[in-house]
């Protein structure tokens, strides 16, 4: 098996060959003077030339003045040059600084306004359309005259063979820009561990899919490579759980490391905490707030016994990804406490996409699309099982388990509520103790994403993964910018079925309400 940097390498040299070969086809020296020329023939300030990319139903600018290749893209709809590619005929327009569209988001990229632009269409074959050429703000402030579009038809009529060539070639292009995201994804990996904080693998470890995803099963279910399922079953047998311990109970990427640091923060807060405990330095990573399962994974049973004494007199907090029916553990003791992290299932699943196709271990396909991430993310047979009947699980126990035990709390409640979110965890934990107001605004303060980032990169501790990759986004919308109709509609189709009876759960309520009209 090609180790990362092998990989790496061979896939840098097939994007050197495909761009060379591009090159070639694309004629750049061609281009290159159409883009010094044009706009003093015009009397413009900028040109472009776009081709059409009909799979994708978008312009490609694939060279233009003061841009690189392929910076911008423009829609077929709602584009002046989409409207020029899709009726085939020339658009010109004037007084555009005052005017919504396309032309002024691309123009805030590029920090450029545009006022007056003219656009023809570049043919192909027949009636065929393959491209555009556009000419932005002519200098005297004029509108672009009769006489511009002439001569701009004749410009487009005379590059139309090179631009006819790169339409028909664009699935070459395609691929380059598949091989530019692997290069990306094998970067990320490469730097994803720390220095010293690399995990081992364990056998058996088997690919979950055609996309990757190394693993092996314990309990029917899903577990990453880096769990030695012996140690799983050996805390199943022998790990009671005592009063002082609290547990944070999460599926992957639902704001895990938010609820670490509070929950770190709340019990320097309320405990003075001995100089041998782990977390008196405020380290939320798996030295001072370990995953059990792991731990005994990855490192020795001392290591464990010692982690178990330098906090046998204070709070001690673990977190684990697993169903509520996979504990880890033989006893769970009356006065252990469980904290639960739940997140809108469209944001956890774009979340999870980019987590698990960064991750270095796990042998995710680089390619691996969000469309058919989301197909794998629906079905559930992804690490800990389905993220819909993980939630169920521990939003209705197992008899082990009461109410008492638990507090439940939403992600977009950590990131939008976050006073609110103390006070919840302060009453669950220390209900007899009274958190000054100053200390409480400090905490909530220090939980705010950019504050999380910046600090654990300056301090990581024993937060064994580069914040840098891994703290990616830290709102509760981003997923908007990536999640397809289609997807969203698998999301809300699995929500309603898996989630059925829990429509009016004060937890689940809300994201009940916005998935209703899909």
């Amino acid at each position: 098996m090609q180790s990362l940097d092998q990989r790496m390498q061979r896939v840098v040299v097939r994007r050197q060959e495909l761009a060379q070969r591009w090159d070639a086809l694309r004629n750049n020296d061609l281009l290159q003077l159409l883009v010094v020329t044009l706009p003093g023939l015009l009397r413009a300030e900028r040109c472009g030339v776009f081709v059409l990319d009909p799979d994708a139903d978008e312009l490609w600018l694939e060279a233009g003045t003061k841009v690189v290749q392929r910076q911008i893209c423009a829609d077929l709809e709602g584009s002046m040059v989409g409207e020029c590619v899709s009726t085939g005929s020339c658009v010109n327009r004037s007084g555009l600084e005052i005017l919504e569209g396309a032309h002024q988001k691309a123009g805030e990229a590029l920090s450029y306004m545009v006022s007056t632009a003219i656009t023809v269409p570049i043919h192909g074959d027949a009636l065929e359309v393959v491209g555009a050429l556009q000419v932005l703000n002519r200098i005297d402030g004029q509108p672009f005259s009769a006489a511009d579009q002439t001569q701009l038809e004749a410009v487009a009529n005379a590059i139309q063979p090179s631009v006819k060539v790169m339409y028909a070639s664009r699935a070459l292009q395609q691929r380059s820009l598949k091989l530019d995201h692997t290069i990306e994804v094998l970067r990320d990996r490469l730097e994803a561990l720390r220095p010293g904080h690399s995990f081992r693998t364990f056998e058996p470890a088997r690919l979950a899919h055609d996309e990757g995803f190394l693993h092996h099963r314990w309990n029917g279910r899903c577990y990453p490579p880096f769990i030695d399922y012996r140690a799983t079953e050996h805390l199943t047998k022998t790990w009671d759980t005592q009063p002082n311990d609290v547990l944070l109970a999460t599926h992957q990427k639902v704001g895990t490391h938010l609820a670490k640091k509070f929950l770190v923060e709340l019990v320097r807060a309320n405990v003075d905490l001995p100089g041998r405990h782990p977390m008196v330095d405020g380290d939320i990573g798996h030295g001072a707030m370990p995953w059990p399962e792991v731990l005994l994974s990855q490192e020795t049973p001392g290591d464990w016994q010692r982690f178990q004494a330098a906090t046998s007199d204070c709070p001690r907090l673990w977190y684990l990804h697993c169903a509520v029916d996979d504990l880890p553990c033989r006893r769970i003791h009356p006065q252990t406490r469980f904290v639960v992290a739940i997140r809108d299932p469209r944001a956890a699943l774009v979340s999870q996409y980019f987590f698990w196709v960064r991750h270095p271990l796990l042998q995710v396909d680089p390619e691996l699309e969000l469309d058919r991430f989301a197909e794998l993310f629906v079905q559930g047979d992804l690490y800990f099982g389905s993220y819909f009947r993980h939630i169920r699980g521990w939003l209705t126990p197992e008899p082990r388990l009461q109410a008492s035990q638990i507090c439940a709390l939403r992600y977009e409640d950590m990131v939008e509520r976050k006073a609110d979110t103390v006070e919840q965890l302060q009453q669950f934990l220390f209900p007899s103790a009274t958190l000054e107001p100053e200390r409480a605004a400090a905490i909530a303060a220090g939980t705010e994403f950019q504050a999380m980032k910046q600090g654990i990169t300056a301090n990581p501790g024993s937060f064994h993964l580069n914040p840098k990759l891994y703290f990616r986004a830290g709102t509760t919308d981003n997923w908007r910018q990536h999640l397809s109709p289609r997807a969203e509609a698998l999301v809300a189709k699995a929500a309603r079925e898996q989630w059925a009876g829990m429509e009016t759960h004060p937890l689940l309520a809300g994201y009940f309400e916005e998935l209703a009209d899909l």
